[in-house]
């Protein structure tokens, strides 16, 4: 069953695949399994169970090309990050961007982005303006 792009929500182990597919722009079971146990063992039929998952989610699509199938992103980066953005916004801050914000700016571990993030948001608001 395919989902709307905008309701994709990538487990941890499915973001790692997504991101081997992007980076490669397509991609057999084969290379994104040598590519994920470079940092962990994984076993080829957990990465093509993973991928048969994303499959039916919608964010891959596949392929034959001799006896391999080659997988393609339908799910962009930018759409899996917005959707993840989304739903962390909507179940722990109940749908309020402003207290993520605040949240991240409390955070000691992103004080040294403080002067970055209020640079984005100067330019946002100059080009909202404009």
């Amino acid at each position: 069953m395919k989902k709307d792009l905008n309701s994709i929500i990538l487990t941890r182990q499915e973001l790692h695949i997504m991101k081997v597919v992007w980076e490669r722009g397509s991609a057999t079971v084969k290379e994104v399994c040598d590519v994920i146990s470079q940092k962990k063992p994984t076993a080829y039929t957990t990465v093509l169970t993973l991928m048969g998952i994303l499959e039916d989610k919608g964010a891959l699509t596949h392929a034959r090309l001799g006896r391999a199938y080659i997988y393609k992103p339908l799910l962009s980066r930018n759409q899996a990050t917005t959707n993840q953005v989304h739903d962390v916004v909507n179940r722990f801050f109940d749908g309020r961007a402003d207290k993520l914000i605040q949240t991240l700016l409390e955070n000691e571990a992103y004080s040294d982005q403080l002067g970055q993030v209020k640079g984005l948001c100067e330019s946002r608001v100059a080009h909202q303006i404009a």
